[in-house]
């Protein structure tokens, strides 16, 4: 009678222990999902990707006088048709200096900063590379507002005569202002890569729009 009593206790002991073994075998694979959570989290590797921004040149007041170096050229020579007619080369004003001032149509002036030597990053749809810095004034000394940002286009090229049209970098250049009040001057900085060897004589064209010539500008940019 005391037999069946002793196999029961030595059942229940061996069952014991084997549900032991089990919780003891599960708990590395618990651990598991930790170690994952805390792979997770490692922080990313920085991109080297530096994604450009575009500011807006801000317009301010004009001084009172204009620069001893503003130039009026001879006007006789532009073609007020040239845009329709498709030859933009006769809506362009005689060559200036790069360190002179043009006055467009008697009340709009043009000239241009100090040109800065610079690397320009590529943003999308871009290739950069070196290049030159253009800071572009234009000064409003009429009576009237001019809409700047829908007729203002700077263009430049490099080498004897014609040259090769310098690519400009968007992502690297100021915004234009909507407008350009009367009495107010802003320069706008625009980004051209010109390789180094280009830049002894380059050629910079600003157009105000349809309705004024285009000053020229010629020389080295170092």
């Amino acid at each position: 009678m005391l037999i069946l009593p002793a196999v029961l206790v030595l059942g229940l002991g061996l069952a014991a222990c084997g549900g032991g073994k089990s919780q003891s075998t599960a708990s590395p694979s618990a651990s598991a999902p930790a170690s994952a959570s805390g792979s997770a989290s490692a922080p990313a590797a920085p991109s080297n990707v530096a994604t450009p921004t575009v500011q807006t040149a801000k317009p301010t007041a004009a001084p009172a006088s204009p620069s001893d170096d503003v130039s009026t050229p001879d006007a006789s020579s532009i073609d007020r048709k040239a845009v329709e007619t498709g030859d933009l080369s006769k809506d362009e004003y005689p060559e200036v200096g790069l360190d002179k001032s043009v006055r467009v149509d008697g009340d709009l002036v043009v000239s241009l900063g100090q040109l800065q030597a610079k690397d320009f990053a590529s943003g999308p749809g871009e290739v950069g590379g070196p290049g030159v810095l253009i800071p572009v004034t234009v000064t409003n000394r009429s009576s009237q507002d001019l809409p700047l940002a829908s007729v203002l286009s700077t263009t430049v090229n490099y080498g004897e005569g014609a040259g090769t049209p310098a690519s400009e970098i968007v992502s690297a250049s100021d915004a234009v202002p909507p407008k350009l009040a009367a009495g107010e001057t802003v320069t706008v900085n625009r980004a051209f890569v010109i390789p180094a060897e280009g830049r002894g004589n380059i050629k910079v064209v600003v157009d105000l729009g349809a309705d004024h010539g285009a000053a020229t500008f010629r020389g080295s940019a170092g």
